[in-house]
């Protein structure tokens, strides 16, 4: 359970919060199953923070700062993230259904079975994040970066990926690509796959011989 001192004070004023946060650099927030829905939390200092099971649903937090936050199990649906900072956060089991996740970075986040759905990532970074059985059905990945990503039987039906980046990433197979609703000659995949663009919204995927990575 949160700590209800802390929870109380994050809702009534961000500024007050990031005071004490400055204040006490060795306590880490307990917000822990906290209800925090709608709350006005932009460029509020989470970092580190355990925010495990917490209703962040429909909150605004852009710009917060959440690097190494424990998010796993998080209620996120339909979250105002703009430019957060989420590098090396755990959102396992976490639900970003219809989240706005723009110029988010997600850099070496643990993203293992999080939900994705309708999620807006558009210029996003995921490079080296962990997408294992991700949800990333009818989510917008335009120009976002997903070098060196792993994306073991993750969903990306009717995606839109348009000049995204999965340089590097691994664990991506043809049949996810062939699945999505929109690509184009910008989008930039790992050498062990090719596509053939044979039409507007149309294209075939194919791995290339001996370079799948299983």
């Amino acid at each position: 359970m949160a700590n209800i001192k802390q929870a109380a004070l994050l809702k009534r004023s961000v500024e007050e919060w990031n005071e004490w946060r400055e204040n006490n650099p060795n306590i880490i927030p307990d917000l822990e199953e906290a209800n925090l829905r709608r709350a006005d939390l932009h460029s509020a200092n989470l970092e580190g923070a355990n925010l495990m099971d917490a209703n962040l649903r429909e909150c605004s937090l852009e710009r917060a700062r959440l690097m190494k936050a424990n998010l796993e199990g998080a209620d996120l649906r339909g979250a105002r993230l703009l430019k957060a900072n989420l590098e090396s956060a755990d959102l396992r089991w976490a639900d970003l259904e219809g989240a706005s996740c723009i110029k988010v970075n997600f850099h070496k986040s643990k993203l293992n079975r999080t939900n994705f759905y309708e999620a807006d990532l558009f210029k996003s970074n995921l490079s080296e994040a962990i997408l294992a059985e991700a949800n990333l059905a009818n989510a917008c990945l335009t120009n976002a970066n997903f070098e060196k990503a792993n994306f073991y039987n993750a969903k990306l039906y009717k995606a839109v990926i348009l000049g995204t980046n999965f340089t590097g990433a691994y664990k991506l197979n043809h049949n996810q690509i062939n699945t999505v609703k929109k690509l184009d000659k910008d989008t930039s995949l790992p050498d062990y796959l090719q596509v053939k663009i044979i039409g507007e919204n149309k294209w075939i995927c194919k791995e290339v011989a001996n370079n799948f990575i299983q």
